[in-house]
């Protein structure tokens, strides 16, 4: 939500010397662009690189580009990272148990899918099998679907229809959010007329041979990275028609693309999520969809207040009966049940408990799956439907449960994961009828696991709040102050950084390298009120907490900042550029991925102005959220003459999500402003969006940039 994943780790061995010298950046244009917030002026002499099409963009970026080339050619041992590298990805494997137990036959789905890669530069194909069937034939060859010889195509979602044989895959062109659907026949091979255009998020539901989904207004040619999606519609579509004659079922009332209605199939009915208006008040409301080609009709069954400090979610649906997880009147989170005949009839079925309520999951007949963290630790309470408990799993802290849910009523058993910062998931089967478990797999991978261990600690905030850490490290390591050490960090919309595991982040702890994870304000890990307090006016308190994170290690003899960096993406990449501005001398460097750097402009493009994002950062055009955000937004805080940690940002140039002019006016700013005993330098990553590389070419490349720059600037070398 790839996921987006918060972030991947690469060893890399190379360094070159770290003595201060001047660099020489390239030359960088500036205009007399200012815009006016309640009578103050303020200048911005780089906003005409928000214009994707203006003449100097390319010849600028093509100059940064040789720049940062020339720097990356100073690294040494290149074929040694990556062979590490390799051995880490490839010699990490999962072997089957003569214990483990398949599904039954009637439970597997009807057709297999694999993903064959035919080219390290392009993403891969998609093949496909008959189940029982001994060969895989293509399906989907990627460069048929290219638009032009430089398309990055990737396939973003595939939706089987077994009843039909059918399956409808969505295509998403330079890693961009928006989408594009496609048909096949699963008999046949053959690719149907049939073609959705325009498509964003909440994907398709079969109605037998039919479809339903959304679309939105198409973005104006050469604004594609910058105007909002507006115009949302639900539309139905007859295969075999054009996309043309769909009959659009619904339409969103609000039609400045601030907020969207969600939709999604559970079991045998179709649930929205959406706003409504009870005499001249707006609410949020769950409905049941009535849905056929000729009409459609919402059966609203909870209205609840439209508040950003409350969620509500469906997570399972037993005949009229739907189970929510929510924070209403309970910031650990609770689970009630609902009658989806009547308005409002809801009746608690799991109280809130000390513990976050993180998941409610499905788990077989007559059972569900509640997870919960607490203290750096993560266990499962099992549930029947009466709500009583039947059984607790719990592992150590710095362990997470993955995967604990089973959607089928006849399963016997189910598998689930244990994942942590340095092993790989550890798989177990789970016996549905008396919920006992045993390993399901033996895992095989090329160091000694055992010699790592995550610590979960807490340290204390600017303002006095303990905030929790995980610290993960070789379990030898000697707190003389002087060992290399990376700080990840996110922060935002109440999402949680949980332990899991990455082949090239163990790398870099096997070299002696620390990674440090504090789940700072902003972020989910104590509950929603935790998230309020990092969130619009409270910004600054998940930058102080990522500070003080930095803070501790130093002062607990972790390291010093002479062999500390930090690095986080997307609204991570803005919690590190806002606590390089306010804490310069703190980080030796830091790497910034896809991030918000003008906070003053964010809203004026793509998602900037959805009502996520105001509810998360506020709007200039209030005063009081104009003061705070100008207060911690990294490019309206640089200093001149300031010594800034050596940076490196890291950009998709298609990405359509956070504009890629936020990380080039940022590194104007900080080439301009900064110190030129510092390095500033900018890797721009070529036919993707915001999720990051799509192929594996551009994967290897982008990470071995990445850390190539992060070993030198710490000093790590090779054992």
């Amino acid at each position: 939500m790839k996921q987006y994943l918060l972030f991947t780790l690469l060893l890399s061995v190379v360094f070159f010397g770290n003595a201060q010298k001047t660099f020489n950046y390239p030359e960088t244009p500036k205009d007399t662009f200012a815009d006016v917030y309640f009578n103050e002026k303020v200048e911005d002499p780089y906003q005409w690189m928000e214009n994707p099409n203006d003449p100097r963009l390319e010849g600028w970026l093509d100059s940064q580009q040789k720049f940062t080339n020339k720097q990356h050619k100073k690294y040494v041992n290149m074929w040694a990272l990556k062979s590490q590298l390799s051995t880490m990805y490839y010699a990490t494997r999962a072997k089957d148990k003569k214990t483990y137990q398949e599904k039954a036959d009637s439970l597997k789905s009807k057709y297999q899918f694999k993903h064959v890669s035919t080219s390290s530069k392009r993403s891969s194909d998609l093949m496909y099998r008959l189940r029982g069937d001994k060969n895989y034939k293509k399906l989907v060859n990627l460069k048929d679907f290219r638009l032009d010889k430089d398309d990055n195509v990737s396939i973003r979602n595939r939706y089987v229809n077994e009843d039909f044989n059918l399956v409808a895959i969505e295509f998403s062109h330079n890693g961009s959010d928006w989408t594009e659907a496609y048909f096949f026949d699963l008999l046949t091979g053959e690719r149907l007329s049939d073609k959705l255009e325009n498509l964003r998020g909440y994907g398709l539901i079969w109605d037998k041979r039919n479809v339903i989904y959304n679309t939105f207004e198409k973005p104006a040619e050469g604004r594609e990275l910058l105007d909002k999606a507006k115009g949302q519609k639900l539309f139905y579509h007859k295969l075999g028609n054009k996309q043309s004659e769909d009959k659009m079922l619904y339409q969103n009332p609000d039609v400045t693309g601030t907020n969207s209605f969600r939709y999604f199939k559970l079991n045998d009915k179709v649930f929205f999520y959406h706003y409504y208006t009870v005499r001249g008040k707006t609410v949020k409301a769950l409905s049941v969809a009535y849905i056929t080609p000729e009409s459609f009709y919402l059966s609203n069954f909870l209205l609840y207040p439209n508040s950003d400090s409350i969620y509500v979610s469906i997570e399972e649906s037993q005949g009229d009966t739907v189970f929510l997880k929510t924070n209403w009147e309970a910031p650990n989170g609770r689970v009630l049940q609902a009658d989806i005949t009547q308005l409002n009839k809801v009746s608690e079925f799991i109280p809130e408990y000390d513990s976050r309520l993180t998941a409610v999951n499905k788990l077989g007949k007559g059972k569900i799956a509640c997870m919960y963290t607490n203290e750096g630790k993560n266990l499962a309470m099992i549930f029947d439907l009466k709500g009583q408990l039947l059984r607790t799993i719990d592992f150590p802290e710095g362990k997470e449960i993955n995967y604990l849910y089973e959607r089928e009523d006849n399963a016997k058993h189910t598998i689930f994961s244990v994942s942590s910062f340095f092993h790989p998931d550890l798989w177990y089967q789970l016996s549905l009828s008396d919920l006992t478990f045993k390993p399901a797999q033996v895992l095989t991978v090329p160091y000694d696991a055992e010699s790592l261990e995550t610590r979960y600690v807490k340290y204390t905030s600017k303002d006095g709040t303990e905030v929790p850490m995980y610290i993960t490290c070789a379990k030898d390591t000697k707190l003389d102050g002087n060992n290399p050490t990376l700080i990840y960090g996110y922060g935002g919309y109440g999402t949680t950084v949980k332990p899991f595991f990455d082949e090239s982040s163990t790398l870099w702890l096997l070299h002696g390298g620390i990674l440090a994870v504090p789940n700072v304000r902003g972020g989910g890990a104590n509950g929603t009120e935790w998230s309020l307090e990092g969130r619009r006016l409270k910004k600054q308190n998940t930058i102080d907490d990522f500070i003080s994170a930095a803070e501790y290690l130093i002062s607990e003899n972790y390291t010093n900042s002479e062999r500390l960096a930090i690095n986080g993406a997307s609204h991570g990449g803005l919690l590190v550029g806002a606590a390089i501005t306010q804490r310069p001398e703190l980080f030796k460097a830091a790497i910034a991925e896809a991030g918000v750097y003008d906070m003053l402009r964010f809203e004026k493009f793509t998602i900037g102005s959805a009502n996520t994002n105001v509810n998360e950062f506020g709007t200039v055009t209030d005063s009081l959220d104009y003061a705070n955000l100008k207060s911690y937004s990294p490019i309206h805080n640089m200093k001149v003459g300031t010594k800034y940690p050596n940076v490196l940002l890291i950009v998709g140039e298609n990405d359509d999500r956070v504009p890629p002019f936020h990380s080039y006016k940022f590194l104007a700013n900080l080439q301009e402003k900064g110190s030129d005993d510092s390095l500033y330098e900018i890797y721009t990553v070529k036919g993707t969006g915001h999720g990051g590389a799509l192929n594996d070419h551009d994967f290897t490349q982008e990470l071995t940039h990445k850390y190539s720059f992060l070993f030198s600037q710490l000093d790590v070398k090779i054992n």
